[in-house]
């Protein structure tokens, strides 16, 4: 019994990790992108989550290109933190996106 009520604690934390909001995808904006576009749900809700995961395709090459005029940007996106984690990042943006009609409140761990 005491391993059946464990293992359904982890199946919910995880369940929870994956659909509501990617934690390491957000440490990465607040890391990289918050300086230049706020806080992270204001940062997401600039596209749509086709339009992320668009940015993101190939390595993330459309949103080095949007970011191509900027010499800080681009040595953010050649950084080796992002390409540890901008897959971390796209899915916070795609999952958060303006079409995805959740409005999050600041609970101590997603506020921006």
């Amino acid at each position: 019994m005491r391993l059946l009520i464990i293992t359904a604690i982890c199946c919910l934390f995880g369940n929870i990790s994956l659909n509501a909001y990617s934690a390491k995808g957000m440490v990465t904006y607040k890391k990289l992108c918050k300086h230049c576009h706020g806080s992270g749900f204001k940062g997401a809700a600039m596209l749509e989550s086709d339009e992320w995961e668009e940015m993101f395709e190939n390595r993330a090459k459309k949103l080095k290109k949007v970011h191509s005029n900027e010499p800080k940007a681009i040595k953010v996106l050649n950084s080796g933190y992002f390409k540890r984690n901008y897959e971390a990042l796209g899915r916070f943006l795609r999952n958060n996106g303006r079409d995805m009609g959740v409005v999050r409140s600041c609970d101590g761990l997603n506020c921006g």
